[in-house]
């Protein structure tokens, strides 16, 4: 037994903060995903908003794998995962992974294995796919090699393929929990301070899209948080972004007068977020 516990603190150590509210249908396959993880010392908090679907009991199913879990009402996604994160004990690296969303198999050891190697990189990123309400593969999420100017131009990161290590958590004071949609883009601004960002070639991770997710509720929400965002860190908001809102958020037809439509209204946006403070 003794033995057992020395090989266990002699793992890497990983911190999974999992924020949910009333995601029990995907809970129960996000928690494997973490649990299977092999040669990792992993320390998981379910951070429960006070669900009223089957989530506790999917909680309580696996509790013997997880350190902390609570379930009442918080103060948002954001301030549950700081809050989860410092309840955990002390680990090498802090991730979080929402209910809806999974890890792919070996995902977390492979981005462990490259922060282990890569002692410059305060965070790494990987390839992640995007998924659908059963888990079948949509797409690939648009990753691409770091750069700050691609980083400018979209968010070329996909937040659950992300892992972090926790000096550089500590340093960046965790989530800015005033932010309810673009937490994780601010974020990876801000851990720039910290080190660099690798990028690991590899697909680890799944992001689950489906009717109930924030983004795709709260679009317009979500363009004004990167745009403040990107005022802030970036200093202006690139032609990208402001194409990007007027398509998604305003122009549904795709006819040759909308497309003028499209370019006058991103040019407002453009304009406006380059000129004025």
């Amino acid at each position: 037994m003794v033995q057992e516990e020395s090989m266990t603190r002699s793992l890497p150590s990983v911190s999974v903060v999992v924020p949910n509210l009333n995601q029990g249908h995907f809970l129960e396959e996000a928690l494997l995903s973490i649990i299977s993880q092999p040669n990792l010392d992993i320390r998981i908090a379910v951070m429960d908003a006070g669900s009223t679907d089957g989530s506790l009991s999917i909680i309580k199913k696996y509790e013997q794998h997880i350190t902390h879990w609570r379930s009442h009402p918080d103060n948002g996604q954001a301030a549950a995962i700081n809050e989860g994160v410092k309840i955990l004990p002390p680990s090498d690296y802090v991730c979080w992974l929402n209910a809806d969303d999974t890890y792919l198999e070996h995902g977390l050891i492979k981005m462990v294995e490259y922060l282990e190697i890569n002692k410059q990189c305060a965070a790494v990123y990987s390839q992640a796919y995007i998924t659908d309400s059963n888990n079948h593969i949509l797409s690939e999420y648009p990753t691409v090699n770091f750069s700050v100017k691609q980083l400018s131009r979209s968010c070329i990161i996909c937040q659950p393929a992300t892992l972090i290590r926790q000096s550089a958590w500590e340093n960046s004071n965790g989530i800015n929990a005033s932010l309810h949609m673009c937490m994780d883009y601010d974020l990876w601004w801000r851990l720039l301070k910290q080190g660099e960002i690798g990028y690991l070639d590899v697909f680890t991770a799944c992001s689950r899209d489906h009717e109930g997710t924030k983004t795709r509720n709260n679009k317009e929400q979500h363009y004004k948080e990167a745009f403040n965002l990107l005022k802030k860190h970036n200093g202006y908001v690139p032609w990208s972004w402001c194409m990007s809102r007027v398509i998604e958020t305003q122009i549904e037809r795709r006819n040759i007068f909308s497309k003028i439509g499209i370019k006058l209204k991103a040019a407002y946006y453009f304009l406006g977020f380059k000129y004025i403070k």
